[in-house]
């Protein structure tokens, strides 16, 4: 793994219940390493501890015991607080609750101008932050009048303008319709590949967490799962038994080797299952033609 830049050790955090009410914890005895550069999905059903784990990791909340580092630093330590969200940058569900002014590139340069940056230092990351998701020719646009798929993206270069090493997302595009989550996840698979950023993913969609290079599933609290996609999705009923899905190309391929075809691997994108049944049919052509 590259230098570690999110690392939790037995973290343990309980939400405040009413006068006399203890709530069992969001998350239990945590421990989690995550590497520079690393694209890690986080999975797991409602109320599993995915969002609270992304406020922990940039110190919007405080573990009630154990400790969470980012890139060295502790988020208990007040003296570092700017630093750690500046290192680690979150993008939550709803746009709409991100959006703070009435210009687009205005918008983005609202973190930049927070930390002081000089006007032409706030232009050129604004600018740059922009064409990275493919909203720059919207710059002079109102928020409001865009789709969801737009301010959500919108939102994501307000983080990036602020060059963090780390994007945590949360459900970014579970309000959006599927030409939205494309082009959400085509810019985030760009601030990984191309710019070396380190993104952790959560989601509810099994498709967007196998673009991921790294799955950590997790259940009543606890880390239950880590491993490549592959790994994860190997043993489709571990994932339903938590009450989670598995990709439909990996239901369909399922279905076909319960029916007696012969699918080898474990199928998790649709090209896969295209190469399995055309290398099944260029088999039985073969056979044919030797007969």
């Amino acid at each position: 793994m590259a230098d570690t830049i999110i690392e939790f050790q037995n973290v343990t955090f309980r939400y405040e219940g009413d006068e006399g009410i203890v709530l069992s914890p969001a998350v239990k005895d945590f421990s989690l390493k995550i590497g520079g550069g690393e694209f890690v999905a986080v999975l797991g059903h409602n109320g599993s501890g995915k969002s609270t784990l992304a406020k922990l990791a940039n110190g919007l909340l405080l573990p009630e015991s154990g400790d969470v580092l980012v890139d060295g630093m502790n988020t208990k330590n007040e003296d570092d607080d700017i630093k750690i969200k500046q290192t680690v940058g979150v993008v939550f569900q709803n746009p709409d609750n991100q959006i703070v002014a009435t210009i687009v590139e205005e918008d983005v340069a609202f973190g930049p101008e927070n930390l002081g940056i000089e006007q032409s230092e706030i232009r050129r990351r604004v600018d740059g932050a922009l064409k990275i998701v493919g909203m720059y020719n919207y710059r002079r646009h109102e928020p409001h009048k865009l789709s969801g798929g737009q301010k959500q993206r919108v939102a994501i270069a307000g983080i990036i303008a602020m060059e963090p090493r780390c994007i945590i997302l949360d459900e970014p595009t579970a309000m959006l319709d599927p030409v939205g989550r494309k082009d959400v996840m085509n810019a985030i698979k760009r601030l990984n590949r191309e710019m070396g950023i380190t993104v952790v993913y959560i989601t509810h969609y099994m498709e967007e967490a196998c673009e991921a290079q790294r799955i950590i599933v997790m259940d009543d609290a606890k880390l239950l799962m880590d491993g490549t996609p592959e790994e994860i999705f190997s043993d489709p009923e571990k994932i339903r038994e938590i009450g989670l899905d598995v990709p439909q190309t990996c239901r369909l391929a399922e279905m076909l080797k319960n029916s007696g075809i012969k699918i080898t691997g474990n199928v998790l994108g649709i090209d896969e299952l295209v190469e399995n049944i055309d290398s099944l049919l260029r088999g039985q052509q073969n056979v044919t033609s030797c007969n």
